[in-house]
């Protein structure tokens, strides 16, 4: 696959402006242009140049800042905790991922993933138990009914083995049996205000209870983090990001 230069300038560009800066609320991510639109190609736009498309959250409670490298190149610089970084395309299908801390000559987590043409992905660094960390690369499956909303849930707290999702007033679980290391995908929900409540598998114990209004034709992401790490216990947190959907899926919008 092929890129010309300057596309790859302007993305690196892009993704060096938006990959700064520490959010201190618990809303939900947006990053959108003066018109609405995602600040970033569309899929059209990314497959007729042979590239796909990637954005990361830090989902890491401690450590500073995140860098990552995608083979010779680096990708997300400085990405602070709980920070969505607008989406770069990716000129090979095949890529080396390379997650750093605030060491820059050390690398913490590492992955290897198959890159479609056209599509996008969000990458995740999470915790794991004992003060590990990982790198996840989830396919970005936007398709949506313009009647409902759309809910996934990433499963990144450390020391917590597998979870059940439910929402508030509808019966049995939307999602049961979570693990960290398993994508349990979309599921459609329906439109307006509700709680999003996670326990523990075979307990009961509720870890979380996040309060979310769902609007019809947007695909949210819910990444639980936090747990226990080595000698401490840290409060679980939410980390929502919400991706409008249009009728033609060419446009994101993040808030």
């Amino acid at each position: 696959m092929r890129t010309s230069l300057l596309a790859l300038s302007l993305a690196a560009a892009a993704s060096a402006a938006a990959c700064k800066g520490e959010r201190a609320d618990d809303t939900a991510v947006q990053t959108t242009t003066a018109d609405g639109k995602l600040a970033s190609p569309s899929e059209a736009t990314a497959e007729m140049r042979g590239t796909s498309l990637v954005r990361m959250i830090n989902a890491l409670p401690a450590g500073g800042g995140a860098t990552v490298n995608a083979d010779d190149r680096e990708l997300f610089s400085s990405v602070d905790y709980r920070t969505v970084t607008p989406y770069t395309e990716i000129k090979d299908n095949f890529s080396r991922f390379r997650l750093q801390g605030t060491s820059l000559d050390t690398t913490i987590a590492s992955n290897n993933e198959i890159m479609l043409d056209g599509s996008r992905y969000t990458m995740l660094a999470l915790p794991e138990k004992e003060g590990g960390v990982r790198l996840r690369v989830l396919h970005d499956d936007f398709d949506t009914d313009s009647t409902k909303a759309r809910l996934r849930v990433v499963h990144g707290l450390s020391g917590i083995g597998e979870i059940d999702v439910a929402l508030l007033g509808r019966d049995g679980d939307l999602f049961d049996n979570v693990n960290p290391t398993s994508d349990a995908g979309f599921q459609d929900v329906d439109s307006g205000a509700t709680s999003v409540i996670v326990k523990v598998d075979g307990s009961g114990k509720q870890l979380i209870k996040k309060e979310m209004r769902f609007e019809r034709g947007h695909a949210y992401t819910l990444v639980l983090t936090g747990g226990s790490t080595i000698g401490r216990a840290q409060r679980v947190e939410a980390i929502v990001v919400d991706d409008k959907v249009s009728t033609t899926n060419a446009n994101r919008t993040m808030r």
